[in-house]
């Protein structure tokens, strides 16, 4: 009876961490991108960053790697949580 109260309330908890947008993301440490036009791409829950230049930026996550291509590409700002990327972003792909 235990087994099934407990599972109940795990099946709960996964709805209600579901329901809330970023949630999910931030506690199984996927990362979320946020693009804002050709200018600015925002990476959350990356592990570290494979290759910085002004033409490609690669951030290695917990799925792969995400790779930031473009011009006169900088990072604004960063934590061990977010990186902000500025510049002429010109394209974004996800290598597994």
């Amino acid at each position: 009876m235990r087994q099934k109260k407990l599972g109940s309330r795990l099946s709960m908890v996964k709805q209600f961490i579901n329901s809330i947008e970023g949630v999910e993301e931030a506690v199984e440490n996927i990362p979320l991108v946020t693009i804002l036009g050709t200018r600015s791409v925002s990476v959350e829950n990356f592990l570290n960053i494979v290759e910085y230049g002004q033409e490609t930026i690669r951030l290695k996550t917990k799925l792969g790697q995400i790779v930031i291509e473009g011009k006169g590409l900088f990072a604004k700002s960063m934590n061990q949580e977010e990186i902000v990327i500025k510049g002429k972003i010109e394209n974004l792909s996800f290598i597994k």
